[in-house]
């Protein structure tokens, strides 16, 4: 049975590549655009992990991340943020996430700790990523896209 993965970003790229990185393999990908969306999927959804970025319109991922904790403790989640501090990296932490990736990221790196998360070592999800592909960040990628 495919685990279920959120991604929750107001960034319309990382959704996009997500979907097709993750979702081509073992995970069943949800989106949201913030938190707010992402809350309404939560309640319809069995969700095994929420990806979310920090810093997004309507809810942030700290308050999205706040009601993760409360209202569904089993579910891991990883954090996105293009700003790392000592102090977001605490924050998060407190909040119950597992994983911070610091924006651009490569999403092999990702992928490896999405396979920590869901106990996964079959070396799915993202199995068919090239190297290549992972060596030049997201939006570089998906503009070379014809």
């Amino acid at each position: 049975m495919k685990k279920t993965m959120l991604v929750v970003d107001d960034d319309e790229l990382i959704l996009l590549f997500s979907s097709k990185y993750f979702g081509s393999n073992s995970l069943k990908v949800l989106t949201a655009k913030h938190g707010a969306e992402a809350v309404n999927v939560l309640k319809s959804a069995n969700v095994d992990l929420v990806l979310t970025d920090l810093k997004m319109p309507v809810m942030d991922g700290f308050k999205l991340l706040t009601y993760i904790g409360e209202k569904h403790p089993y579910i891991r989640t990883i954090a996105m943020t293009g700003l790392m501090s000592d102090n977001i990296n605490e924050r998060v932490r407190e909040l119950g996430v597992r994983h911070v990736i610091e924006k651009p990221f490569k999403f092999s790196v990702l992928n490896k700790k999405i396979l920590q998360l869901l106990g996964n070592n079959s070396g799915k999800p993202g199995q068919s990523y090239s190297a290549q592909q992972d060596m030049i960040s997201v939006d570089n990628y998906l503009s070379q896209i014809p």
